[in-house]
């Protein structure tokens, strides 16, 4: 009798395993088959199709079991002999083995490694403890951690009168077989890759009367190609199984349709058998592709995008288009999973409570953090009882006017810019926030390696004062995630002290594993299929290193190599791609895997079909495009006159440098805010240097006491390596500043005033008459000489601009300055000096040949100035701005890559 039969998914498989077993048997002996299937799902759509296919007055049902679901419906029958452990506390147990495990050898491993422990734990309940003297280095040192792991969870397992899921299913399926009878019909139909499933799958073979259905067993491989199947080839697992069952492939029949007259009402959503066999040569490797001359995969669609932002999109469009219950995801690249759970569950009403928990801890986890601290004030469920309105308000003054200000460190550096400003509106309300802030936070804020019961206990008591929201209770899936963590982490045999750090942690895996993760069928091979099947990041197959495992450590414990796992996966995929449409999404720059490149070659593309990707672009097309111009704003007149009637050099130089750019900041009075967390840059230091060194010479106390005081007093709070630097500039500058002029006048204001040039009457020109703009300049040091000139000296921490640069008008802050200082004084400008302050030394650099330009600005400066007092002269974006200086703080408003 045949006992072991392959059998391709095509679109109608379940008719031909139901005609199968109605030809084998006779009617009366169908209910007495037991068949055994790998899935839920496979065992319903089985239970419909022996429905469909029987007469309406009279059904005939086998009995039917899914290996899926024995774990439900065994604990139903039995609850009260089995407790099952639950995955979160099976998870901080794990978390604990490891602390404990670090603790005591000393070691490193970070408490991620819950991920790999749990993908091995039905491998390591099979490990024979081996001697682990036979190993060296580390896999000795995995050896020991397996073994004290296995003992470990075994005691606690037994302590708590638990059994774990995976040793739950391993006992049932053993008991399934002791109760096989020699005389009992059992079918066996699918794979696992779990050490109990081929237990499972021999047994019934051994039974006279079992039989096993593989799927897809591709019996046209070339027999001198099957005995040396490399074990990255998709039907490597077949080849080990048969081995295991000592059966030679000839033995296996291929399970044929020989009747139609079965009712449609069977139907899968599969593909067709031409497309199956187009498959397998696909798949194989060791067939040439050259050789196969029919082109038939249609059901199958490469998606190539230019990012991943456009590949979760593209992914999104089908769920939402195909129906989320007909698609079957698989995403093979984490960051890419991340986009779609974001893009996918944008609206669900678990994201608030999950931010809330998650900021609530990050705003102390990391000192108070302004991105933190905003993220927690901002969120949607926080409002401290004020209306939204002013809520709104406050935070705005808070954020612009303390945290993008000041760079602190901790509440108390917060609480202290509040208090020294000077000019808050709503300082009462900021201040009313944080004193609620401090009593919230004050008992989480005071939790070092406290057990994490009472952290969490506290964390929730936080939130509940915070929005006045009780997580505990809430009847949703938050809820319940809440419950089960509160649970686990009271449990007696969890005894985890920690840090707020590790807390967050903990709970940001719980968090993620929960919320944030994508359920892939890679690992899955089910027998009845969704519509659609989407394979996402295919960028290259996955590479199932295991950071916890080596080659060797693997080989030792008999674990499968990754190289068998590669070959499962693409077994895996082979069934997934059997089904009515596929969709492949990758990156155009990202690597092809040889799956692909081969199926590319027999793909059929309909190149008069609009892919997805075309509906993506079409509906982020807007309808009108209007070309973005080069901006040229007029205000009014009076506009002008008010903000340019005095002007600063720098302002000057600004007008002169990008129009543009002066009418935004001086004009709309727009600033840059600087960024949240903001470091202190060399522009900060140089002002800070500006101001000690002004301090000295004005009273000439101790150079390096100003310094400190000052430095000490930033509200940038430079960290000691600034410290340093300025150390040394000033002892560079202490040396070199001994011998110079005495007489000397430091950060002084200078003016000049340019006066209206009379112009021609016409009706487009606007005239001042009597009227003047005043120029003021604000010198780092003039210095009198004793022939009665003087010389302007500007400090530079920095490149100063070369000659070439000043004397072409660019930079003209020393000319502007020299033209100030002369009208003030009444002294003519004999030097124009850069002292560059370096950390040895300080560099002398002097502007020669400065006269004629300045005479070129006397003489044209008015009429320049001027002309940007009449209404029809534009404030024009200029697009040689960028070429000359890096800091542009307006760029995004002018758009110049837009328009240029």
């Amino acid at each position: 009798m045949k006992k072991i039969f392959t059998i391709n998914l095509c679109e109608n498989f379940f008719n031909v395993l139901i005609k199968y077993i109605f030809s084998e048997y006779k009617k009366e002996k169908v209910p007495e088959i037991k068949i055994i299937l790998p899935c839920k799902k496979d065992a319903i759509a089985l239970l419909n199709a022996f429905k469909s296919y029987s007469t309406k007055n009279f059904i005939i049902l086998p009995e039917i079991i899914s290996l899926e679901n024995i774990n439900e419906e065994n604990l139903i029958l039995n609850l009260d002999k089995i407790k099952i452990i639950k995955p979160t506390k099976k998870i901080l147990l794990l978390i604990q083995f490891i602390l404990e495990w670090n603790k005591k050898n000393n070691d490193n491993f970070s408490i991620d490694l819950v991920h790999n422990l749990l993908l091995l734990f039905d491998k390591i309940q099979f490990t024979q403890t081996i001697d682990h003297y036979q190993f060296n280095g580390y896999s000795k040192k995995i050896e020991k951690f397996i073994n004290s792991l296995t003992k470990t969870w075994n005691k606690i397992t037994k302590n708590l009168g638990v059994i774990d899921i995976l040793k739950h299913k391993s006992n049932y399926i053993k008991n399934m077989i002791a109760s096989f009878k020699k005389d009992q019909h059992i079918i066996l139909i699918g794979i696992e890759k779990s050490e109990i499933y081929k237990l499972l799958i021999k047994a019934i073979y051994n039974l006279p009367l079992g039989k096993i259905i593989l799927p897809h067993l591709n019996l046209k491989i070339k027999e001198k190609d099957w005995k040396s199947l490399d074990k990255r080839h998709y039907q490597y697992s077949m080849k080990d199984l048969l081995n295991y069952l000592n059966v030679n492939r000839k033995n296996v029949s291929f399970l044929k349709q020989t009747h139609t007259d079965i009712a449609s009402a069977c139907k899968t959503e599969t593909c067709d058998k031409m497309t199956i066999e187009q498959l397998n040569y696909i798949f194989d490797t060791t067939t040439d592709l050259s050789k196969v001359s029919n082109r038939y995969i249609k059901n199958i669609e490469v998606i190539t995008c230019d990012s991943r932002e456009e590949e979760t999109q593209v992914i999104s469009l089908i769920i939402e288009n195909e129906g989320y219950k007909n698609v079957s995801l698989i995403v093979l690249d984490k960051l890419l999973a991340t986009r779609i759970t974001c893009l996918l569950k944008p609206t669900s009403e678990n994201y608030s409570y999950i931010t809330l928990l998650v900021y609530t801890i990050k705003v102390l986890t990391s000192n108070w953090n302004s991105v933190a601290l905003l993220a927690l004030l901002k969120h949607k469920l926080v409002t401290f009882g004020f209306s939204q309105e002013k809520y709104n308000k406050i935070l705005s003054e808070l954020e612009i006017k303390i945290l993008r200000n000041f760079n602190t460190n901790g509440m108390r550096d917060i609480i202290n810019a509040i208090n020294t400003h000077k000019k808050l509106k709503y300082k009462e309300d900021i201040l009313i926030i944080f004193n609620k802030l401090k009593i919230i936070f004050n008992s989480l804020a005071n939790n070092i390696n406290y057990s994490i019961s009472y952290i969490i206990t506290t964390h929730l008591q936080c939130i509940n004062m915070l929005s006045n929201i009780n997580l505990l209770k809430m009847n949703n899936e938050i809820g319940n995630f809440i419950y089960d963590f509160l649970n686990a982490c009271t449990c007696k045999s969890i005894t985890i002290k920690c840090s707020l750090e590790l807390y967050e942690q903990i709970l940001m895996l719980l968090l993620k594993k929960e919320f944030f993760s994508i359920a892939s069928n890679s690992n899955k091979l089910s027998l009845c299929h969704n519509k659609v099947v989407i394979l996402a990041g295919f960028y290259d197959i996955p590479s199932f290193q295991n950071p916890f495992l080596n080659a060797s450590t693997r080989e030792k414990f008999n674990f499968p190599s990754v190289q068998e796992e590669q070959g499962y996966f693409l077994y895996t995929l082979f069934n997934l791609f059997a089904t009515s449409k596929v969709y492949i999404t990758r990156l155009v720059n990202s690597r092809k895997p040889t799956i692909l490149s081969r199926l590319e070659t027999l793909l059929v593309v309909e190149k008069t079909k609009y892919s997805y990707r075309d509906w993506l672009k079409i509906l982020n097309t807007p309808e009108c495009i209007v070309p973005y111009t080069q901006p040229t704003p007029k205000p009014h007149a009076k506009a002008r006159k008010e903000k340019m009637q005095i002007m600063s050099c720098s302002a000057v130089e600004k007008l002169i440098r990008n129009p543009y750019s002066f009418y935004v900041e001086y004009i709309l009075n727009i600033k840059q805010l600087k960024d949240l967390n903001y470091k202190p840059s060399i522009l900060e230091f140089s002002t800070m240097i500006h101001s000690i060194l002004e301090r000295h010479l004005c009273n000439r106390k101790s150079l390096i006491s100003i310094a400190h005081k000052v430095f000490s007093s930033s509200q940038f709070n430079f960290s000691s390596m600034w410290w340093v630097k300025m150390q040394k500039i000033i002892q560079s500058f202490i040396k070199f500043n001994k011998n110079r002029n005495n007489h000397t006048e430091l950060e002084k204001n200078f003016s000049y005033s340019i006066a209206n040039i009379p112009t021609h009457n016409d009706s487009h020109i606007f005239r001042m008459n009597k009227s003047s703009i005043l120029l003021t300049a604000r010198c780092d040091r003039v210095e009198h000489l004793s022939s009665g000139q003087v010389a302007i000296i500007d400090y530079k921490l920095g490149s100063p601009p070369s000659k070439k640069e000043v004397i072409s008008g660019f930079f003209p802050q020393l000319i502007l300055q020299a033209l100030a200082v002369e009208h003030t004084t009444k002294k003519e400008v004999s030097e124009l000096v850069y002292w560059k302050l370096d950390y040895d030394k300080i560099t002398v650099i002097t502007l020669k040949d400065f006269k004629l330009k300045m005479q070129e600005f006397k003489k044209n400066l008015p009429s320049f100035l001027f002309n940007y007092l009449k209404e029809i002269t534009p404030f024009t974006a200029s697009p040689y701005f960028n070429r000359f200086l890096r800091f542009n703080n307006y760029k995004q408003l002018e758009r110049t890559e837009e328009w240029l």
